[in-house]
């Protein structure tokens, strides 16, 4: 049998390379395909020197090509590998424009470059939208992010911040893992592998404790091993699926929300465990003054807001309407406002902690907010 099936797979390739004709099966000639890297010099800060290097292929029936650059400043240049210093900051979509003769094509590609702002100052701002870890600082002007060198994640949902060792943690749901860089994105290491969908994190300075949710219960680890599996369960037993955890370090307690329903505390001494107000199915909790804040799911494409006492009571509603289950929500305490992310919209929303004045604060489409943090103002 075996030589039969040989002999038939034999056939069928002789057929195959002997029997069709490439005008048979006409394949469609390759097109252009512009595009670029880029090197910018002086740490990105203004005044800044871009070096760009043209990467584009243009197939030989396309003929002679002609590139058109414009650099997002209002200058531009035909160059082939043009060298452009920015003099100002700000976030600038350079175009890339390909224009053939005998093939007649006219093909573009943009990317945004951040040149920074020596002389900024304002509070630290962390997303992430679940492959990548971008910046920006709270001030007065539009905020402008930047991708932080954060590699390998596969699928994150929460981040949070260490400000007395100045480290950013971030979950990986995907992965199984926690990583822990610089606040700069640098020094990448595991912190925690082997983890089961770990999503929510918070620091116990008290300590020196990370927590984490996973899908039955909550987990702690020592800031100071570098051990990626030391860890012991703080919490077990929940069967609906901890996402969100939040600390108030005046009180001791942890909270945490599950995305099956239910919001929960513990006193980080670990007595005290109870619910406090049942059903609700979120994604995100945060500790502000003397009141939690939540997301809870109502309706498909009608997530809410909410906030309530400690102790579960005087729920009042802030924002309705979230397009989908809420992975980022944090208060920045400077100005005293709450931040939260609509994934679908692609929107980072903040408000007054009574839900009032809620205004965008920052928009791209397709950029899925998640385990928004705040840093230190400087």
């Amino acid at each position: 049998m075996r030589r039969i099936h040989h002999f038939w797979l034999l056939a069928i390739s002789i057929i195959l390379l002997h029997g069709c004709k490439e005008d048979d099966f006409p394949v469609p000639p390759a097109s252009t395909v512009p595009d670029f890297t880029y090197v910018i010099d002086h740490d990105a800060v203004a005044p800044a020197t871009v070096t760009f290097t043209n990467t584009s292929i243009v197939p030989e029936r396309a003929g002679e090509v002609t590139y058109y650059w414009s650099f997002g400043d209002g200058e531009s240049s035909e160059t082939v590998n043009p060298v452009h210093t920015f003099q100002q900051p700000g976030a600038f979509v350079v175009n890339l424009v390909a224009v053939t003769t005998l093939s007649a094509e006219i093909k573009q590609v943009s990317k945004t470059l951040v040149i920074k702002n020596p002389n900024a100052s304002g509070t630290p701002v962390y997303f992430t939208d679940g492959t990548f870890v971008f910046k920006a600082l709270v001030n007065d002007d539009a905020p402008i992010f930047e991708q932080l060198p954060v590699t390998g994640i596969q699928n994150a949902y929460g981040m949070t911040i260490d400000t007395v060792h100045d480290h950013l943690y971030i979950s990986d749901f995907d992965g199984g893992q926690i990583l822990r860089t610089n606040l700069d994105g640098g020094e990448q290491v595991v912190f925690r592998s082997g983890l089961i969908g770990p999503n929510g994190l918070a620091v116990d300075y008290q300590t020196n404790q990370l927590y984490w949710d996973t899908d039955s219960g909550i987990q702690r680890g020592d800031l100071n091993s570098t051990d990626v599996n030391q860890l012991e369960d703080f919490v077990t037993g929940q069967a609906n699926d901890p996402d969100g955890v939040a600390i108030d370090h005046s009180t001791r307690t942890l909270f945490w929300v599950n995305y099956n329903g239910g919001v929960w505390r513990k006193n980080l001494d670990g007595g005290a465990e109870a619910e406090i107000i049942p059903l609700v199915e979120g994604g995100s909790i945060t500790v502000a003054g003397d009141r939690i804040y939540f997301d809870q799911y109502i309706a498909s494409g009608d997530i809410h807001l909410k906030s309530a006492n400690f102790d579960g009571s005087g729920i009042a509603v802030l924002a309705t309407g979230i397009s989908r289950v809420v992975y980022a929500l944090a208060f920045e305490p400077d100005a005293q406002m709450i931040y939260w992310g609509d994934r679908n919209l692609g929107t980072i929303m903040r408000a007054n902690p009574d839900g009032s004045g809620a205004t965008p604060f920052y928009v791209s489409d397709g950029s899925s907010p998640r385990g928004i943090v705040f840093g230190e103002k400087f």
